[in-house]
This record gives C-alpha cells, sequence and structure tokens, in this order.
C-alpha cells in the first residue's frame, strides 16, 4: 500500500522515500485519529500531509518541550526555521522531515512565506502563555494552526480540482479548524498543565470564576466543570459549519464531515472525563470511531476513484527556483529569494520627508481615466488598460519607497461586467499579467485580493489566492487588489455572517456594536483609510471601502491614471499631510498640522 501511496505521489527516490516515512510514522505516533482520517483523501496528497502533520508536531516540540527556559527553546525554533529556509534554496536537506517538507512545499507550490510566518509566530513566543481574550486566541489560532488546516484544500487544488466554492466560505472553513483548535486545546489540557501551561483564554477562565493556578494545581471544581462543558459547547458550535460547502468536490466534504463525527466523540469524552481530564486524555470510543473511520474511507474512496484528477507536477529543478520567483499561472513556486529593494525614478525623485504622524498609513486608488486616455489618442480603450497597468507598478516602488504600509487599489468593480466583453476580457487579461509579474514579485510586498469569486475564470481566482498565501511572510507594503468588489455588497456578506453567528447564538443581536460588525469584513484586518485618491477628474467613491472611508480625506485629480506615477502618488501623500484631521471634533487652540519636514 506505501509503495502504491508513493507512486500515485509521483515519489522514487528511495531517500526521499526515507524522509517521508519517518514523517508518516511521527504523524501516527502522535496522532493517530489524524493519521486515519488522511485515508479519506486521495493518495496522491497523502504523504505531503505527512510532511506537514510532522513538520507541525517537531516545531511543536521544540517551541514546548525540554528542561530548558523559554529563550532556549525559541533559539532551537530560529534554528530550525533557519535550517528549513536553506533546505528550501538546496531543494535538499539531511534531516528527513525538513527534506520531505521541502519536496512537499516545491512539487506542491506550496507558500514558503506561509509556513515560515508561523515559524516565525511559534519563534515570537514559544511559551505561548494563555491568551487574554477569545479574540487573541482565535487570531492565534489562524495564523498558525489553519494554515497547516488551509493546505489540503491548496494540495486539492494541485490536482485539478475546482474549489472556487472554498473561497467563498472561507469565513465558515476557518470556524470550523476553530473548533478542530478547540478540541485539540480540551484533550490535550493535561499535557499541557504537566509543562505548566494554560492555553485557554483568561477571559473564559474569568466568567466561570477559574483561574490559572487551579488548573496548574489540577484543582476540579464545580467551576472548573461548568468551564470545560462551556468550551464543548463552543466547540461545537464552530464544528457545525452547514453552510460550509466545497462545490464539485464532494470527497472533500466526506473528509470533512467525517472529521467533524470524529470531533464530535472526542468531545463527547472530553464531557464524560470529568477530574480525569486534568490528569490524562479521555478515552475515545473505539468501536464508534472505527464505524466512523471505515464509513468515510468506503465512501471516500468510491468517490475520489471516480473524480478525475492529474498527477502531481515534477519538482522544478533548484536553479531555476533560483533564477526566478516562479510564475504563478505556470508552476506556482514561490519566492525564495530574499526581497529586493524598489528601484528608482529615471528622473532620481525622492519622496518628501513627512514629520512624524504626518504618513498616512492606508491610501485607497480608484484608477479612473483609463479608457478616456485611450479615446483621446484614437487607440483602443484596451490599451488605456495596459498603460495604466505600468503606472500602478511605477506607484508600487513609489509606496515602498515613501514607507507607506497599505495601498489599496479598484482593479475592476461588480458593475464593470457592464462593459463590453472585449473590454472585460482585457482586464481579466491584466490582472493575470499583474499577478505574473516578476518584477512585483520580488519586491518586498504583501499581496492581498477583496472581492468575490461568482464571475471570475477558476484560474484567475486560484491566482489570486496562490499570490496571497505566496506573499503572506512579506513585511513590506500590503497591496489589496480589489477585483470583481463591491462595498455594498461587502457589507451585505458582513451581515449576513453576522446574522449566521448570531443565530448560532455565538454572537448576542442586542449587543452588537461597530467593532463587531467589522470582524465579519471579508477583510477584517484592513485598516481605516486615511487618504481615498481618485484620478480622471470625477469626484464620487463609487462603492469603493465604504465601511474603511468613513473619515477618510478625499483627494481628487484631473490626470487620467495611465499619466501618474510615483510623483503623483507623494504629491497625494503631501496634500494629506497638510490637511488637519479632526474626527468630528473642533480644532484645539494653537493645533499645528504635521505636514513635511523643511
Amino acid at each position: 500500500m506505501k509503495s502504491s501511496v508513493y507512486a500515485r505521489a509521483g515519489i522514487h527516490d528511495r531517500r526521499l522515500r526515507a524522509g517521508y516515512q519517518v514523517c508518516r510514522r511521527t504523524f501516527r505516533r502522535n496522532n493517530s485519529t489524524y493519521y486515519a482520517l488522511g485515508h479519506l483523501l486521495p493518495r496522491a496528497v497523502r504523504p505531503a500531509v505527512w510532511a506537514l502533520a510532522a513538520a507541525a508536531r517537531v516545531m511543536d516540540d521544540l517551541a514546548d518541550n525540554g528542561p530548558d527556559g523559554p529563550r532556549e527553546r525559541a533559539a532551537r525554533v530560529a534554528a530550525w526555521s533557519a535550517a528549513y529556509r536553506t533546505d528550501l534554496h538546496r531543494g535538499d536537506s539531511p534531516d528527513p522531515v525538513r527534506r520531505a517538507l521541502v519536496h512537499t512545499v516545491r512539487t506542491w507550490g506550496l507558500s514558503p512565506g506561509e509556513l515560515e510566518s508561523v515559524f516565525a509566530e511559534q519563534y515570537r513566543d514559544p511559551g505561548r502563555g494563555a491568551p487574554r481574550t477569545w479574540r487573541e486566541w482565535i487570531d492565534y489560532s489562524r495564523s498558525v494552526n489553519s494554515v497547516y488546516g488551509s493546505q489540503i484544500p491548496a494540495l486539492l487544488s494541485r490536482l485539478g480540482l475546482s474549489l472556487v466554492a472554498h473561497a467563498r466560505h472561507m469565513e465558515a472553513y476557518h470556524t470550523w479548524l476553530q473548533g478542530v483548535q478547540l478540541t485539540d486545546d480540551l484533550e490535550d489540557l493535561h499535557e499541557d498543565l504537566a509543562r505548566g501551561h494554560v492555553r485557554l483564554p483568561v477571559e473564559a477562565l474569568e466568567e466561570f470564576g477559574v483561574s490559572a493556578e487551579d488548573l496548574r494545581a489540577r484543582r476540579w471544581t464545580p467551576a472548573v466543570d461548568a468551564l470545560v462543558r462551556s468550551l464543548v459547547g463552543r466547540a461545537r458550535r464552530w464544528l457545525d459549519q452547514p453552510d460550509l460547502l466545497f462545490g464539485p468536490v464532494p470527497g472533500l466534504a466526506v473528509f470533512v464531515r467525517a472529521t467533524a463525527r470524529v470531533l464530535l466523540l472526542r468531545l463527547c469524552a472530553v464531557e464524560r472525563a470529568g477530574a480525569a481530564l486534568l490528569y490524562r486524555r479521555p478515552r475515545l470510543p473505539w468501536a464508534a470511531r472505527r464505524r466512523i473511520l471505515t464509513r468515510g474511507r468506503a465512501k471516500a474512496a468510491l468517490i475520489w476513484w471516480l473524480t478525475p484528477l492529474s498527477p502531481p507536477p515534477p519538482v522544478p529543478p533548484p536553479v531555476a527556483a533560483h533564477r526566478r520567483a516562479g510564475r504563478l499561472l505556470g508552476s506556482r513556486t514561490a519566492p525564495l529569494a530574499p526581497p529586493v529593494p524598489p528601484r528608482p525614478h529615471p528622473s532620481g525623485a525622492r519622496p518628501p520627508d513627512f514629520a512624524p504622524g504626518a504618513l498616512p498609513r492606508h491610501v485607497a486608488v480608484v484608477m479612473d481615466g483609463n479608457g478616456r486616455w485611450a479615446t483621446e489618442r484614437g487607440l483602443p480603450r484596451t490599451e488605456g488598460h495596459r498603460a495604466g497597468a505600468e503606472a500602478l507598478r511605477d506607484v508600487v516602488h513609489g509606496a515602498l519607497e515613501a514607507g507607506l504600509p497599505h495601498l489599496t487599489v479598484y482593479a475592476f468593480s461588480t458593475e464593470n461586467w457592464n462593459r463590453s466583453s472585449a473590454e472585460t476580457d482585457a482586464l481579466m487579461g491584466l490582472l493575470r499579467e499583474h499577478l505574473d509579474d516578476e518584477e512585483l514579485w520580488t519586491l518586498d510586498v504583501r499581496s492581498r485580493w477583496a472581492g468575490v469569486p461568482d464571475g471570475l475564470p477558476e484560474d484567475l481566482v486560484q491566482a489570486l489566492l496562490e499570490r496571497e498565501r505566496a506573499t503572506g511572510g512579506r513585511t513590506g507594503l500590503v497591496l489589496t487588489v480589489c477585483a470583481n468588489y463591491g462595498g455594498r455588497a461587502e457589507l451585505a456578506q458582513a451581515a449576513r455572517a453576522l446574522a449566521g453567528a448570531a443565530v448560532a447564538g455565538h454572537v448576542d443581536p442586542a449587543r452588537v456594536t461597530e467593532q463587531q460588525l467589522a470582524r465579519y469584513l471579508p477583510l477584517p484586518d484592513l485598516p481605516d483609510v486615511d487618504l481615498f485618491w481618485r484620478t480622471g477628474g470625477e469626484q464620487r467613491t463609487s462603492n469603493f471601502l465604504p465601511w474603511h472611508s468613513i473619515y477618510a480625506e478625499l483627494l481628487f485629480t484631473p490626470a487620467y491614471w495611465p499619466d501618474v506615477d510615483r510623483r503623483d502618488l507623494w504629491e497625494a501623500m503631501a496634500a494629506y499631510a497638510r490637511r488637519q484631521r479632526r474626527y468630528g471634533s473642533a480644532p484645539a487652540a494653537g493645533a499645528q498640522v504635521p505636514g513635511l519636514r523643511p
């Protein structure tokens, strides 16, 4: 059977198979339930899952175990992460787990930056003390554990399966993964307490009058019992995601449903364990677990046998991976080299010297005037959009030079579908070219996408998601591309998600706040817009970022977007710096505008 799995995955080298075998044994030894659930996935992806799971276990052990202190454990995590980066460049590793992980990342086009962000988070706080609030707990869960969960849809998409519906229901999937993580935390409570850790939010403990010291002392009180039952109920609600759909990929739905059923069994075992939960892992009903897994494997095997799957792609040569970052629409190999600095403007112009507090944090741009620019020159409108793409490239360089943290551009609105098919096709093509732009790919730019997949070509949706995953480790400019985006639709989507949370009992409708609604926006961490800039002479906001722009400074300039370069961005930022922002209050006597340094 193992040889068949390796053959399906295209793994023929004996040394490489040995690395995957170590990962397989590590995964099976440390989590036999999840290992068994992995058999509900296609054989071709199973070795990749073994490698990801084994790497996660190694990082957990380095961060949590050993007699030394947090600083020493942090150093071990950092050393392993550095070795992983080096091995990724080489395309091989002397360590069997890293060898398999490097092969998995390069073969399946996964994001090294995304995985490195997990390592960085564990390095930042290897002890991971108790989070203060549920929000902190959820943020940590999403930044670390959900990364591994998100790789399964990514692997299946590389087999040629359509997962557009997965993008549309990403929030439900993340909530489901939170249920997975909370179940794991409850089951592993005894191990964490043995290390002196309490991973449950302080907010949850305080609600029931439980202290971390009570748990570390293994005191089982009525308050602790009530806390555990409340956490079990929360995990069950998170796992109950009826809207979690995967479109034409029923095999993935079988995997998710079987996993949820096993997790619900585990939650029942946690509830029954009582005080024993503080000393040992709850005993899972063996017969019920086997029944779920047996039925799931039979159903999944039939579905995957009937589903046409493409073989995994060949591994690109290491030299080629060094030579170029990789094209998203082709090999989708993530960038391996450190980011390069922005190129200077041909004129030698440099950004203004902004005074402290004068630089906007977030600039949103309506790139208007492309079609009119082309028409006035007797050119097809598509040439105006092409010239506009060149202008955007220079503006991105300028944003990096000026130290702008966030730049959001309106690339394609939901209303743009009313244009001719020739023009919309050209815009889709330019979006593809933007995603495959090697010059932008090498900069310290983290790409994000705001919009909905409905109507977009499937390969473009996958490319947008791949680019977002691959640049997740970048720390410079955050470039958000709004493609197939509508502001009102975004607010309606957030309202639907919030209403669903209220129905499920996660939110009290009588206490809904602005902050709660903002958390259900597609990009909840996108900061408010400081400067809303529209080119082309028109003076309207056109359904662009209505929630984020409520207190934005508005700037309308006459030049068509293709005539704009980074110097216009700097002038727009300078105009912002000269304004006095009051947010509804009266100006203080003698208040000074930060402006520019002389």
